[in-house]
Formats: structure tokens, sequence, C-alpha cells
């Protein structure tokens, strides 16, 4: 069997290249520290919203209370500044005890630079991955061992939609690519923006270039790709449809104006959405808590799977995204392993998966349900989906993801052709895929 970019050496040596080149930079971070008889576990997290920012808050409580001379040091994070923080910390060996990752290239990034502990073994303790959804389990799993836990959110990626606005444009709800255009079309006449696109951290651009990919060709056009597999490399006609596509959507003003600058850390897009001034986003489902944490008018909000292209390969049931939106890991350099893995239990427990849930969350185990009729709908998708692709810009190697996203924005900015978009793919595999 063909070995995948995950095992090769090329990759290994740029995340140490990256990591230490950063070493020293930075005079504060993580690691546990003894201050007498009180034990100190410190903890890196990127839940910034405050219903969920709360649960988590209370679990670290309920921790403390049942583990009597330890206490934990939280750190939130934005996302954005996070990924560049653990970074210098793991340079610096200051990294926190527990910390999150999303899985794929920087996971594998992390283990091969011993980075980070497997948790094989607490998981395999009374069966406690069994709680997990098999999928995600699978995801953080390299070489025989489960080095993360997912705890955050089954994030699939959708398109939400302003109902008042379909209803008074007489539009419905679309289940072909040619269906959306003509929706997107029929907005634009009465001065509507079809996407609320906020691409500032150039991922989001991504949601709609991963689909289109899938829904011209399969998953398979793209794993084959990422590793060097069947003869497929990034100039395939599937990466070269959905770059001309993209085009022509921005050329067409379904992404308005100005959305390569616009933050959605702030939640700019979802205020145009509740506004009426776009009618739909396609986002992750992390927007539902989003949704209601902003109090949003949720009676005006549904979800909608992307559409089939037609003659395309792709399934309309395939999705992008990920089974828990973060997952959690333990430090190599942490002197308190088994407390720092107790700590992770209590962030999912039953008390806070139920929590989770009363927020508009989808926790990444088997007992969750859907706490309102959005993740009703986000739960149908995941039970359909023949296949979950995880987002390009953490599966591919982390050098490499970036630039995907830069590449990407510059794509949907129209400063660079689809050609040059292959172009710079190919090379990018070329180099750090060998």
């Amino acid at each position: 069997m063909k070995r995948s970019w995950f095992c090769r050496p090329a990759v290994l040596l740029l995340a140490l290249v990256v990591v230490f080149s950063f070493a020293g930079c930075s005079k504060s971070g993580g690691g546990a520290s003894s201050a007498q008889d009180t034990k100190t576990i410190a903890l890196w997290e990127i839940q910034t919203e405050s219903g969920v920012d709360g649960i988590i808050t209370d679990s670290l409580a309920r921790f403390e209370a049942a583990n009597p001379g330890y206490r934990v040091d939280k750190n939130v994070l934005q996302n954005e500044d996070y990924k560049s923080k653990i970074v210098v910390a793991l340079g610096s060996n200051t990294a926190p005890d527990i910390f999150v990752t999303w899985t794929g290239g920087g996971m594998i990034e992390y283990i091969n630079a011993d980075k980070i502990i497997p948790l094989t073994r607490y998981l395999n303790q009374n069966n406690y991955k069994d709680y997990f959804m098999d999928g995600g389990i699978a995801q953080a799993t390299y070489n025989g061992e489960i080095w993360a836990v997912p705890v955050e959110n089954c994030s699939v990626a959708g398109i939400f939609y302003n109902t008042a606005v379909f209803d008074r444009l007489g539009i419905k709800v679309p289940e072909t690519i040619g269906e959306l255009e003509a929706a997107c079309d029929k907005m634009i006449a009465n001065n509507v923006v079809p996407f609320g696109l906020a691409n500032k951290a150039k991922y989001v651009a991504s949601f709609y270039y991963m689909y289109l990919v899938d829904r011209y060709a399969g998953p398979q056009t793209f794993a084959d790709a990422a590793n060097r597999a069947n003869g497929v490399t990034f100039n395939d006609e599937a990466f070269l449809w959905a770059g001309r596509k993209m085009q022509e959507w921005a050329r067409k003003g379904y992404f308005g104006e100005g959305y390569n600058s616009l933050d959605g850390e702030t939640g700019v897009h979802r205020q145009m959405f509740y506004n009426r001034e776009c009618g739909m986003v396609l986002d992750g489902a992390w927007a539902v808590s989003g949704f209601y944490d902003d109090q949003a008018p949720v009676e005006d909000i549904s979800l909608f799977p992307f559409p089939a292209l037609e003659g395309g390969k792709g399934d309309i049931n395939n999705m992008v995204g990920t089974l828990g939106d973060t997952f959690y890991c333990v430090s190599s350099t942490t002197p308190y392993a088994d407390q720092a893995f107790e700590v992770i239990r209590f962030l999912i427990d039953e008390t806070a998966v139920k929590a989770r849930v009363g927020v508009g969350r989808v926790p990444p185990t088997k007992n969750a349900t859907a706490g309102n009729p959005l993740n009703v709908t986000v739960l149908d998708m995941l039970q359909k989906a023949p296949s979950i692709q995880l987002w390009y810009d953490q599966y591919l190697p982390s050098a490499m993801a970036e630039i995907h996203k830069d590449q990407l924005q510059a794509l949907v900015g129209l400063s660079v052709t689809p050609e040059a978009y292959n172009d710079a793919m190919e090379k990018a595999a070329e180099a750090y895929l060998k």
C-alpha cells in the first residue's frame, strides 16, 4: 500500500524547522507548576463564546472539587492567535499540559516531534472510547494509537439560509448547483447579497472550494492528490473547474464586496445575515451556537446541504468538516498526565454534554442529542453522510495548508488564475508530500 504523506520525513523536518525557529521568542506559555501543595495544570483552549466558555469553567470547577490539591489554569485564545502561540510554546518547551488540536496534518506533526502523548490506555479503560462517535475516535487515531479526545461539536459545513428572504423572493431550497445559481441571481436582482463571506482568516472560502471539488469528482480525487496516489495531481480537472466556478461566482457578486477583508471572528457575516443583507452563509455547525449566543432571530434560520452538481460524481450527502471541532491532547512534558486526562473527561462528561446541547452544540459523543431544530438537521446530515472530508487546511501538512489558504484567498479575490492556484498547490505537493 502506498504510504501517505503523514509518514514522510519531509513533513517532520518542516515541523521541526517551524517549531524551533520560534524557540525563545516567548517567556510565557504553559507547563504545570507547583506552588507549595497545590499543583497547577495549564489548559489552552479557544472557546470564546460565553455559553461554551461557561461550560468549560464549570467542568474545571467540578474537576478541582473532585481532585483536591490540583487547580486548572485556563487560557482562552482567539483561533488564529492560538495557532501561532502554540507553535512558539511547543518550540520552547513551555507548552501547556492540555491543549487543542484539529487532528489531521497538525496533529501528525505533534506526534512526529514527540510533543504529545498517546491516550490509548486511558481511552481503553472500561471501553471509555465507546462513549464517543466512532468517526471522532478514528480521526484522532494514527499508527494504532489514539492521540486526542474529541470534545467540541460535530462541525460539518452547511448552507444556513434566511427563510424570510427566501419566502419574500419566492425562492425554494436548491437541490442542484444550477438551482443555487438561479437563487443567487434572483437575490442580486433584488439587492440582496447571496452569500455572507468573511474571508479575512482565509479558510472560509475553502468551504465553497472543497464542496465544489467534491460535487464535481467525489472525495477520492482530493485524497489521491494529497497522497500522491493513482496518478492524480492538483492539476486535475476537478480543481480547475472548482477554481473557475469560484471566480465566476465572485465576478457575479455572489459574495458581495470586500469579503477578503471581513473578519469572521467578529461575527460580521452573521450580523449581515440577521439583518437580511445577505440570504445565506456557508458555515460550520459551530454557527448554531453562535446564533444562540448572539440572541439571533433563529426562527428565520434554516439549513440545507451544499447542492449536487448536475452530472457530477459527488453525492449531495457528502459533507466537509470534522467529528469534533477541536480535540484535546496532553503534552509530552506534563508531569501530571493522569490528572490532565481526567480534566479532559470532565470537559466532556454527561453534565458537560447536556450543557453543550443546551447552548446549540452537537458533542461528538454517542449520547448527544439535538437541542434545537437546526441541530436536528445537522444530526440528520451527519447520519446520512457517506463521506465527511476533513477540512483541507487541517488534512494537509501545515506549510502546504497555508499555501492553500493564501492562494485560494487570492483566487477568490481575482488576483490569481485557477491555473496559477493549481500550479502553486502542485509545487507545494512536490515539496511537502514526497
